[in-house]
């Protein structure tokens, strides 16, 4: 068994491909309509440019359920046939160039074999180089002997490396993390993107994980989990010296003061100890201020938005290929930028008058700053991809290119108050037609998280189907502020699911939503929120659809503990409320549970306790199990969406009565 997965990665570059350019559009032809313009896999990811702005790779399919391709093309001649990359055995994931002749290639696998190796994740990830002409393929890293033990060589096969820094100024090397012995803790190596030759700059210990460099290669970033306090600590290093120096802590205490802090980056050039960071300190949004790492104290305040956190800095490369701050983001409703710099608010709202309705983002320049693609998505625009040059702007293509503006509904951002006075900010998607229509409440999942302004695809697949919206951003939601996030500790099925409740008479109110004809609908925490909503008492919801949902709390918050990642055990103390699988007996309304069998966020076997108490109970429920389906977007594939849309609306409109009459 052993064996045979190691054969598949020995050789999954040899099976790389250049495919005629003339075929590969004929299934794309064919118009989807309903149900399959929703579900089709889609059908283009990413766009980037070559440094000289030349040459162009996307990422895209050419049917509705195929494998990611990269596509690559010439600039001055789009409507040539590009040259095509692919794998049968890997699904590409992302795509970016290296310089100007070699890209750089993520491979993504779902492998059985390393459940039985104990690793946390059956995804395998790999990285290669590859020229813009689908030559030598080479992967990074090379693949060194280890005759330690078959178990050891295979770990270290299936570990692949993950870049960590692009390094713009060298056209021939990379930075990646990449656990080269097998010890579990992912190390910094230069590496050579034409040769793959790779030199280790820089050491990770179990304990400690470097986050940034200075140009001159030095550690001068690390995070650490403070298991005694539950904290992510961030540290920093005085320029030359070896001891890391604490700078802050991310804590969620249920009794004390709770904290946001992170460390970004150098203010200035190398030599400086002063550092961009984030912080909740002084106020109750968080804020981006300098830090002086020598004095160990806070600098001049830099960004803070009344309402919002923030949460970055946005940047861009000169033509020395220097990073230069052009301003800050924050949680505003769409994930908002304050711009610095003119040229670049110039540019974004010439942008937003040729692309209205969306949010535009440029991911990608030459360096010459003339050519650039731009990212637009909006609630009735799909992410779609533009290529702007000095010629004028050309479409390259649309994730889901059958679903146009017309078959989509508006999208408001808006404020209701909760029963206790508090202000619950939410997305409303709208149907086409005359309210009141019938109402579904679409809690996010996290719930340290939160929804943002956009193209959201089962909102946008239900209001297609006569549905009104609602997604509240219920407390403990991410992004505004520490009293809204602390306000939701320990609150689940509690406050938390008021606020979801809460909702129903603010959309009755104004005339959209009738209050006896509503469902809830959610994923991962929404999953657990609608497990909630199946047994409310009194219960405002006449059908319930949980997927991938929590329903054993106990069992849930010791995975985190067990193999959480950091964030996610800075917020297990928090992980507390009513648990589902206590009041199965309570259940009255219809419920639906989905849940992938491949599951690694939240294992099946939650759904599956819950469904098994549902039988025992004899209550009305369908349970939907997807066969090779994993947690997140990108792991949910077509084939899942048309066993799930088909049975969701079903569900609601028949089972439960709830379509329009």
């Amino acid at each position: 068994m052993f064996r045979r997965g190691l054969w598949v990665f020995r050789w999954f570059l040899g099976l790389a491909l250049i495919i005629p350019g003339a075929a590969w559009a004929e299934e794309q032809a064919l118009a989807l309509t309903g149900f399959e313009a929703f579900a089709q896999d889609p059908a283009m990811t990413a766009a980037v440019i070559s440094p000289n702005g030349q040459h162009l790779a996307t990422m895209q399919r050419v049917t509705k359920d195929g494998n990611q391709l990269v596509m690559v093309y010439d600039v001055d001649d789009l409507d040539a046939n590009p040259v095509v990359l692919g794998s049968k055995t890997m699904d590409i994931v992302a795509v970016q160039w290296a310089n100007d002749e070699r890209l750089i290639v993520r491979f993504r696998q779902d492998v059985d074999t390393l459940e039985d190796l104990g690793v946390a994740t059956r995804l395998v990830s790999k990285l290669a180089t590859v020229d813009r002409r689908g030559e030598r393929w080479l992967e990074i890293p090379r693949r060194r002997a280890d005759r330690r033990s078959e178990v050891a060589q295979l770990r270290q096969n299936f570990g692949g490396a993950q870049i960590f820094d692009m390094l713009p100024k060298d056209d021939d090397h990379i930075l990646v993390q990449y656990d080269d012995d097998a010890n579990g803790v992912n190390d910094i190596f230069r590496v050579n993107v034409k040769s793959g030759a790779m030199r280790k700059i820089a050491r990770n210990t179990e304990r400690t994980t470097i986050t940034y460099l200075d140009e001159d290669m030095e550690p001068r970033l690390a995070q650490r989990f403070d298991h005694g306090d539950e904290a992510l600590v961030f540290l920093g290093r005085l320029k030359g010296k070896k001891q890391w120096i604490e700078m802050g802590r991310a804590q969620a205490n249920l009794e004390t003061h709770s904290s946001a802090f992170n460390a970004l980056r150098l203010a200035d050039g190398p030599a400086s100890n002063v550092f961009y960071v984030i912080s909740n300190h002084e106020s109750d949004t968080a804020g981006i201020y300098l830090y002086d790492l020598e004095k160990q104290a806070f600098g001049d305040l830099q960004f803070r938005h009344p309402r919002y956190d923030a949460v970055g800095l946005t940047t861009k490369l000169d033509e020395d290929q220097n990073e230069v701050i052009t301003g800050f983001s924050y949680t505003g409703k769409a994930l908002d930028v304050y711009l610095l710099d003119g040229d670049e608010q110039a540019r974004k709202s010439a942008l937003d008058e040729v692309l209205p309705g969306s949010r535009n983002r440029v991911v990608s320049r030459s360096h010459s700053g003339q050519r650039m693609v731009i990212r637009a998505e909006g609630p009735r625009n799909p992410p779609s991809y533009h290529l702007l040059t000095e010629r004028g702007m050309k479409t390259l293509g649309r994730s889901l290119p059958f679903l146009e503006p017309e078959d989509l509904a508006p999208v408001e951002w808006v404020r209701y108050k909760a029963r206790d006075g508090r202000e619950i900010p939410a997305l409303v998607t709208i149907p086409n037609g005359e309210g009141p229509f019938p109402i579904v409440v679409n809690p996010h999942g996290g719930p340290v998280a939160r929804d943002f302004w956009g193209f959201d695809l089962w909102a946008q697949m239900l209001a297609y189907h006569g549905y009104v919206v609602i997604q509240p951003q219920f407390r403990i939601s991410q992004g505004f502020g520490r009293d809204h996030l602390k306000s939701g500790y320990a609150q689940w099925g509690r406050t938390m699911q008021d606020d979801l409740d809460d909702a129903i008479p603010y959309l009755a109110e104004r005339g959209l939503g009738d209050p006896g004809r509503v469902g809830i609908f959610g994923w991962s925490y929404g999953g657990y929120a609608a497990f909630v909503g199946s047994f409310r008492d009194p219960n405002p919801y006449h059908c319930a659809i949980a997927g991938a949902g929590v329903a054993d709390i106990p069992h849930f918050r010791a995975m985190v503990a067990d193999s959480g990642t950091f964030a996610e055990k800075v917020f297990r103390p928090t992980m507390d409320g009513i648990n589902p699988l206590n009041h199965v007996d309570s259940v009255d309304v219809p419920i639906l549970v989905i849940h992938g069998d491949k599951d690694e966020r939240v294992p099946i076997a939650e759904s599956d306790k819950f469904v098994r108490q549902l039988e025992e109970e004899n209550k009305q429920h369908e349970y939907l199990v997807l066969e090779g389906a994993n947690h997140f977007y990108g792991t949910i594939y077509y084939r899942h969406w048309m066993q799930m849309f088909p049975k969701m609306i079903q569900w609601f409109d028949e089972t439960c009565g709830l379509a329009l009459r």
